[in-house]
């Protein structure tokens, strides 16, 4: 079953969390195909050995570093149990996250629900 595209949306809004940093609201909206900052970033690379680094739209030149991997990708969990999201929203949100970023997630567990 699919979910519907605004549904995700509405719970992973960086609106929702005022606490978000503007370089998180900005990955997300790179995961999710959404203009949640400005610049955008154009380009996201996680590196094989465990960096995320990114270029934001019409910038030249080296890529900045964001986060290790392994953070970011806690970091991406702990917002899909903050946001509430049910067992096909996670598995949306997890497709997204492995599209995008070539990135796993794992599967959402009930202990590690909010």
């Amino acid at each position: 079953m699919s979910v519907p595209e605004d549904a995700l949306h509405q719970k992973l809004h960086p609106a929702r969390f005022p606490n978000m940093s503007l370089q998180m609201a900005a990955i997300l909206g790179f995961v999710l195909e959404r203009d949640y900052t400005r610049p955008v970033l154009a380009e996201i690379v996680v590196t094989p050995d465990g960096h995320v680094l990114a270029r934001p739209a019409g910038e030249v030149g080296p890529m900045a570093y964001l986060a290790a991997e392994a953070d970011l990708r806690a970091n991406l969990r702990r917002l899909g149990m903050a946001a509430g999201l049910d067992d096909a929203e996670w598995a949306d949100y997890a497709a997204r996250v492995r599209q995008r970023l070539g990135m796993e997630l794992g599967g959402q567990v009930a202990e590690d629900r909010p």
